[in-house]
């Protein structure tokens, strides 16, 4: 009896003993991460500032920075989004630049080895001390980009570093302009699909054939005889795919966008709309810092990439534009025929020499990685990306590598835009990423497209090309006047979503999105002849496809009746197809059949494909429009080999087996939410435990891939989850006032213990926005926090 209650009092005593150090581990770590909180409220000392300078924060977590000077501001605006994003910021440069290794080890070293080859950060440098020598920088837009590095090494000299710098040991060292513009090319490179869609349809074509390969494309047209000899590149492009994946989680990949524009002739009150919401990888924190920055002559209220100076995104009392991904096709790869024996290459029977540069590579725990990276006139060879075995001497030829291409400092210039002719005029300096313009002000609306389009000597550039005969080189660009744009046309209506512009050259191929969106997004908008501003944001987070009606029409006469799976379930869950709304809701039924039919249909037509093919080509926009084309098309090749019945059908059946196997066995449990699902991963939240403290979510949420709230998977792989979609909503409205409303999918912060880390979080799931304040009456009227800037006694 007393060894009984002696045992015990030992457990207790241990027992409170670890209870004890948890609670002051608990505490401690609670007191850790509020000391880094910003400041929202008191005064702060800067460096170089000219006159005191404001910023109020309001009841969402958006600074605003009221200031004397640009530079002011700029160097405020730095320092701001840095004690928030910090952490963000350096892991965009160092996804860039090829960095990540230093950090996580050789688990990354496969980006690192692409980004390095790449050589963006090489290319950038290049371009900018030509500037600076000939003198061709403007020297304002020089001043208030480094005003803002300026700000952001100021906080982060100040110690207070995030605790992602304590986990991973990183050690500080200055922003410069050379980090954003690098980060730039990043934006730009997660543009394109070239680099996985050229050797896999490349591939195929040598395994399936070309007649049935075409199909398989974006756009299908009769194949002519350039371009490389087909060849087997599996191997290749899978290192590609699974490095591109590897990304997809926790750091922020440009993969769509929708955006319209009315005039005063389409809307109730008479006020032209702006409508936005690009689709971005999601991640946490999110891609975009939202700020309003107030000068004399200057404003923005702003998103930003954290680690640029200039708004991407933006609108004023005057304009605002939003953007979506053109999808021009400004990317190829080119076969080489390399001599290593004496540095050269092989182009038009001459041997010309191979440009080099050397690049190294940090790994954690290992020894530094040696890069060799060769260069033809086309681009950088992609050979140190890969293993000795699968070097294929493919040379990536990419519009953003030009010597000519400044993209930041058009993007300044759209900033400071006094009216819409020197707004075009910034718009025409692009030559990448790809993007289309959306601008309005209150007596105009316009579209333009900026960066590089190309005539190419072969068409079909969604091969991988023939680098040495000298017949698939790339032709001339289009001017910018001869590029598809609008400007204020007589339906009063602009959409933009993805998909070929109209009014392109029929020759001139792009890696476009299916025309889903742009049909349904076009049809909302006609069904009324006036709209009002809530109207455009019912449309903006509207869960459909108007397309899928054509296609379930098409699908289901072929189905064997009566449906003969669980009784009579079957012909229960048919009627469900027939009657669906076609909107796809957290709580519908008829989504998860519909959306997993669709890929059990697109996965038994390509069964002759590897898994690691048939995944590749998910990821596509071509894998949506190969399912479409074939749905709708009983005169595809493909009905020549398969029975276009038997697909349908065993596809069908197929689909709820799927269903019962991973829902259960009653359908009127099938919901969409249990299956197509929201979280936002953190860089550190892809390790467990992490995932606890740093990720949002999972979370039920409604739309799907190709409706107009365009929440996607990114292919097949990984069930529904969702990995893409609107990065923000913005609507705003122009007049003698501008009313402007948006929403983060998370929060502005990146701190946990932030009031503003996930505020919006839920916001974003219900499909509601906040108001943007543009006016310090409106920012008393609300509430807001403020922190004073002060000139610095050391300045």
């Amino acid at each position: 009896m007393k060894l009984h209650s002696r045992t015990y009092k030992i457990l207790s005593i241990l027992f409170i003993s670890i209870l004890s150090i948890a609670l002051i581990f608990s505490i401690s770590f609670y007191f850790f991460l509020k000391k880094e909180v910003p400041m929202y409220h008191g005064e702060l000392s800067l460096l170089r500032l000219k006159s005191r300078v404001e910023v109020k924060t309001d009841k969402f977590g958006i600074p605003h920075i009221f200031a004397n000077s640009n530079e002011d501001a700029f160097r405020t605006l730095g320092y701001v989004i840095a004690s928030e994003r910090l952490f963000q910021m350096e892991m965009q440069r160092r996804m860039a630049d090829g960095e990540l290794s230093e950090l996580f080890g050789d688990v990354t070293l496969s980006s690192d080895k692409l980004f390095k080859t790449l050589g963006i950060r090489h290319s950038i440098s290049q371009m900018i001390r030509n500037k600076i020598a000939k003198k061709e920088i403007d020297t304002q837009m020089l001043s208030r980009a480094q005003a803002f590095y300026d700000g952001v090494n100021q906080f982060q000299s100040s110690g207070n570093l995030p605790i992602e710098f304590k986990i991973l040991n990183i050690k500080p060292r200055p922003f410069s302009i050379y980090d954003g513009y690098t980060f730039i090319g990043l934006m730009s490179f997660s543009f394109g699909i070239s680099t996985n869609q050229e050797p896999l349809l490349t591939s195929l074509k040598a395994k399936i054939g070309k007649d049935l390969v075409n199909e398989m494309r974006n756009e299908s047209h009769a194949l002519n005889s350039k371009g490389a000899n087909p060849v087997v590149y599996n191997n290749y492009r899978s290192i590609l795919t699974k490095t591109i994946s590897e990304l997809e989680n926790g750091f922020n990949l440009f993969d769509g966008s929708n955006g319209w524009l009315l005039s005063g002739k389409k809307t109730i009150n008479g006020k032209n709309i702006l409508a936005n919401d690009p689709h971005i990888t999601f991640s946490h924190p999110g891609v975009w810092f939202e700020a309003h920055i107030k000068t004399p002559d200057y404003e923005s209220y702003g998103h930003f990439l954290s680690i640029l100076p200039f708004p991407v995104l933006s609108h004023n009392t005057k304009f605002g534009w939003g953007l979506t991904m053109s999808l021009v096709d400004d990317m190829d790869l080119f076969l080489e025929k390399i001599n290593f024996s004496n540095y050269t290459y092989k182009f038009k029977n001459q041997d010309l020499e191979l440009i080099r540069r050397h690049e190294t590579i940090k790994v954690k725990n290992s020894k530094d990685v040696n890069l060799t990276i060769f260069s033809t006139h086309h681009g950088p060879l992609l050979d140190e990306f890969f293993s000795e075995n699968e070097k294929k001497h493919l040379s990536l030829s990419w519009a953003f590598l030009s010597p000519e291409n400044d993209p930041l400092n058009a993007l300044y210039r759209m900033g400071v835009a006094k009216d819409i002719n020197e707004f075009k005029s910034a718009v025409s300096l692009g030559v990448a990423p790809g993007l289309n313009i959306l601008y309005a002000d209150k007596d105009n609306i316009g579209w333009w497209m900026f960066g590089e389009i190309r005539h190419k000597s072969n068409p079909d550039s969604d091969f991988i090309l023939d680098g040495s005969s000298g017949n698939d080189e790339l032709s001339r660009a289009l001017s910018f006047d001869e590029k598809p744009h609008l400007e204020n046309p007589t339906s009063g209506v602009i959409v933009s979503a993805n998909s070929r512009p109209l009014d392109l050259p029929g020759d001139i191929r792009g890696d476009w999105q299916p025309n889903d969106r742009f049909s349904t997004i076009t049809k909302l908008l006609e069904s009324k002849s006036k709209l009002s501003i809530d109207d455009v944001k019912t449309i903006q987070i509207s869960n459909l496809n108007n397309e899928n009606k054509l296609i379930i029409n098409k699908l289901i006469p072929f189905l064997n009746r009566p449906i003969n799976w669980s009784g009579d379930d079957g012909e229960k869950i048919l009627d469900l197809l027939t009657k669906w709304d076609l909107f796809s809701n957290e709580d519908s039924l008829a989504p998860t059949i519909y959306y997993s039919w669709s890929r059990e249909f697109t996965r038994l037509v390509l069964s002759d494909l590897t898994d690691d093919e048939f995944q590749s080509f998910s990821k596509t926009p071509n894998s949506w429009i190969f399912f479409k084309r074939l749905v709708l098309n009983e005169k595809s090749l493909w009905w020549n080999k398969l029975s276009r019945k038997d697909v349908i059908n065993k596809s069908f059946i197929k689909t709820l087996e799927i269903l019962k196997k991973d829902l259960g066995s009653n359908y009127l449990n099938w919901q969409w939410g249990r299956i197509h699902q929201l979280e936002l991963i953190h860089p550190i939240g892809k390790l467990k435990p992490f995932n606890l403290l740093f990720n949002l979510g999972p979370e039920p949420i409604g739309g799907a891939y190709n409706e107009i709230n365009n929440l996607k998977p990114s292919g097949f792989s990984e069930g529904f989850k969702v990995k893409a979609g609107p990065s923000v909503r913005r609507v705003i409205e122009f007049g003698e006032q501008v009313n402007a409303f948006s929403v983060l999918p998370s929060g502005n912060s990146g701190h946990i213990l932030s009031p503003y880390y996930k505020n919006q979080f839920k916001m974003y799931q219900m499909g509601n926005f906040h108001k943007d304040f543009l006016t310090k009456k409106e920012l008393e009227q609300a509430g807001y926090d403020q922190v004073y800037f002060n000139t610095s006694l050391k300045n």
